[in-house]
Formats: structure tokens, sequence, C-alpha cells
């Protein structure tokens, strides 16, 4: 396993050098730790400016400062660390350096803020987030690792971004410590209450609250009982949890409420300017709780073909 950790000095980043020297289990089946920290170019009229070599040895400087610390940090911890500084846009660093090596996760600190306040996770993370297929752990500095036994909620409706996000958790269970408990969460509509029970608006008997429910739950049940009998052949503890009203809001409460260590969420992989933007669930869930959040993409073939012309495209 490669895991990629962008680190730019602040609380944010230093909470994911935290999070994850505590992360016992995963140190046996990670390959290499990349610390990577990117520097802003000086504009040239500044730079013209200064003595030869003057902004170059500040820079090395100040990322020696960042990478050196956390280096020694996750080497203490058992981990094996390389490190990079790049210089330019820290977005598209990150994203480069991603492709060049393909990590198994990325982690990222990030503010809490909403999503109008501040675009949910910060400009960098949203960003990094809506330009990579890599799987992404969300950290905040509110944000704790697990002392005992993680509590993993995995929210499922049956689209293929959940089945992106549960197949990735089954890969990657040492992510999740000693017998962890995985909650398999989905969300139902509420009856209104507005339809009379003996007649709908046109004509034909209407569904009872009872019935409307169990019409609800029929395909939730179809897809979460493969999932919950294959947790539980591998002797791993899981509760099914269906919840009612709106999903960001009922998942947030939830997780808040039983204290949740982490949410697995699937997401789309669209534009930096969508994902940034109250349209996901995954985003206004985050915005609602403070708890970790690993998400996970689901990148359609057709979307991959089409990334693949474009980046050929561009090497000519």
């Amino acid at each position: 396993m490669k895991i990629l950790l962008p680190l730019d000095g602040s609380v944010y980043s230093k909470k994911a050098i935290n999070y994850l020297s505590h992360l016992e289990d995963i140190k046996k089946f990670t390959n290499t730790v990349f610390l990577v920290n990117v520097q802003k170019k000086i504009p040239s009229s500044i730079e013209n400016k200064l003595k030869n070599g003057v902004v170059e040895e500040l820079q090395n400087a100040e990322s020696r400062a960042i990478l050196k610390p956390a280096k020694k940090k996750l080497e203490e911890a058992g981990y094996k660390v390389k490190t990079k500084v790049c210089f330019g846009r820290a977005t598209e660093n990150i994203v480069k350096v991603s492709k060049e090596i393909k990590p198994d996760l990325i982690i990222m600190g990030s503010h809490g803020r909403t999503p109008v306040k501040g675009l949910l996770f910060g400009s960098k993370t949203s960003s990094v987030l809506a330009s990579t297929k890599a799987p992404m752990l969300v950290l905040r500095k509110e944000s704790q690792y697990a002392e005992d036994r993680m509590r993993v909620g995995i929210c499922i409706d049956g689209s293929e971004y959940s089945n992106a996000a549960i197949k990735y958790a089954q890969q990657h269970m040492q992510l999740f410590g000693k017998d962890p408990i995985f909650y398999l969460i989905n969300v139902i509509t509420p009856h209104s209450g507005l339809i009379i029970p003996e007649v709908s608006a046109f004509g034909a008997p209407a569904m009872t609250k009872e019935e409307f429910e169990r019409e609800q739950r029929i395909p939730f049940d179809e897809k979460v009982e493969p999932i919950y009998e294959e947790l539980r052949n591998k002797d791993i503890e899981a509760k099914v949890v269906l919840l009612k009203g709106d999903p960001s809001e009922e998942i947030a409460k939830y997780a808040v409420e039983n204290n949740l260590s982490l949410l697995i969420l699937g997401t789309h992989r669209r534009g930096a300017f969508t994902s940034m933007m109250m349209g996901s669930t995954a985003m206004r869930i985050g915005s609602a709780c403070h708890l970790p959040l690993l998400l996970v993409h689901h990148v359609t073939e057709e979307v991959e073909e089409s990334k693949n012309k474009d980046d050929t495209s561009s090497e000519r």
C-alpha cells in the first residue's frame, strides 16, 4: 500500500501526521508514505531584486522545517518514508505526484467549514479530490483517531458510488485496525402523511405508512444483506442501520450520537466547482460533522477512457 500525504505545516497537516502515526495495523501493509511539500513560486519581479540563490535557500529551509519532523515521527512509528519538494501551485503538483506514484490512499488535513463559507474542505483539498481518482481520507482539526475498536460507518444506497466504497473497504481492512465494527447505513424518505390512506390523487388505493416504508426497504435489504453476510463470514461485526429523513442530516447525526470513528462514502469525480458545492451528499455530511471521512471515487469506464484520451492529447 502506498500513501500520499501532502504537508504545508498547518495544524491540519499536523493532524494528518498524528492520525497516521497511530494507525498501528496499517504499517505492515504499507510500502511507503510519500510526504510532499509544495512551495509557491516567487514572482519574478521580487526574485530579481534578491541575490542569486536566496529564494531557493529560503524555500528549501522552509520545506525542511516541514518535512523533517514529519518524516522522523512517521519513521519512529514504523513507516518507510520518502519526501518530495515541488514548486508552483499546490493542487497541480499534488495531482501530478499522485499520477506518478499512484497511491492507494491520499491523506489530507482540512478545515471543517460549511460549504458556503469555505467550500467545505478548503480549496486545495476539494480540488485534489475532484482531480484525482485516488481514495482520500480527509481529516479536520477536530478529527480523532480511535483509541480502541474502530466504529466504521459505510453509507449504502445501492449506487455505483457506494458499491465502490464498499469494495475499497473490503480490500483495505487494515485501515480499520483490529476487530472493527461496521455500521451499514441507509436513509429512506419518511412517509409524508399527506397521502390520504384510502385513496391516492389518481383514484388508486394509496400506500399506508407501513406499506410505503416496506417498499422502500426492499431494495436496501437486497443490497445490504450480501454485504452483511460477507462481513459476518469473515468474523467482522456488522450492524444494519436504517434511518429516515434527509440523508446528510441523519447520517451526520447518527455518526455523532453513536460515536463513530470514521465514515466511508462513495462520491462522484466531477469538476472541482461541482465537488465544492452543496449538491453532493458527501460534501453536506462533511459539513455537518467533524469525523474523518474516507471518500472513494467511482470512475466509470467512459470517464476513464475520456481522461486517458485527454492525457494522451496533452502530451503531444
